[in-house]
């Protein structure tokens, strides 16, 4: 294999890299640092010699620093899109979470850095899993070949149609999730109402007492019935991902 030159190979580097810092599964914070630079590493030592070198390369430290900057940018952003996903669902299942009243029983998430319920943690467990059986992560790396087709390295732009796509993207993420987290939300409602009524009519009966069983119970029967419309939910969004990633790569292209 021939040595490829210095200033291209790092600029498909950095955007190779910037997908494996913010993909799923190849980003997530439990896939040691190592493993991810030699992952990022060995890609770009495979592509760099069969890319075009840049039509006005950078000549100077700062033109360097400011195209590898644009490149992970790139890469962030193909990766980002398909975290958005994660993001929703994680969102969904944190609302269902609280109303079911696991919000005192939170663990603690190495991919968020932060406390989730357990309802939660138990989706995105389960958009992992419908992640790598559509092979999700091999779509990832077709449009990140198809990037260096459309967008040259070096040609990259960053501009209005790139955010505009993101924040559309971002807005998917909370229909995801009141999408998600609808059937426990009106069980619970109705569990509620019912259980008014009951207090009402037997004033004997402690709600207080009774209520956190049941409503835990109706959750969880509620997310159980929901389980094939969950997962052919994310299917979809999984399925949508490919063209919303070729419309954010020419996007890249025109600014």
């Amino acid at each position: 294999m021939p040595i490829p030159d210095p200033v291209p190979f790092v600029l498909v580097l950095a955007r190779i890299a910037g997908l494996v810092l913010a993909a799923p599964v190849l980003g997530h914070a439990l896939v040691p640092v190592r493993v991810r630079v030699a992952l990022a590493a060995v890609f770009a030592l495979a592509l760099a010699p069969a890319l075009p070198a840049p039509a006005a390369p950078p000549t100077t430290v700062v033109g360097l620093a400011g195209a590898v900057a644009v490149e992970s940018a790139v890469g962030v952003l193909l990766g980002f899109a398909a975290q958005l996903v994660f993001a929703g669902v994680a969102l969904g299942g944190q609302l269902a979470g609280m109303q079911m009243g696991f919000g005192v029983a939170s663990l603690f998430d190495p991919t968020e850095q932060a406390q989730v319920t357990v309802v939660a943690q138990w989706q995105q467990l389960l958009v992992l899993v419908v992640f790598l059986a559509l092979d999700v992560h091999h779509l990832l790396l077709r449009a990140l070949l198809e990037s260096f087709r459309l967008v040259p390295v070096g040609a990259a732009a960053l501009g209005a149609s790139s955010a505009g796509g993101m924040v559309t993207l971002g807005s998917d993420v909370f229909t995801v999730a009141v999408r998600l987290a609808a059937p426990v939300l009106v069980v619970l409602l109705l569990t509620n109402a019912t259980l008014g009524v009951l207090a009402r009519v037997i004033p004997q009966l402690n709600v207080f007492v009774l209520g956190f069983p049941v409503n835990v119970g109706a959750g969880l029967l509620a997310l159980g019935a929901a389980l094939p419309f969950t997962v052919r939910l994310v299917a979809g969004r999984f399925a949508a991902l490919g063209g919303v990633l070729d419309q954010l790569v020419r996007g890249l292209g025109h600014g």
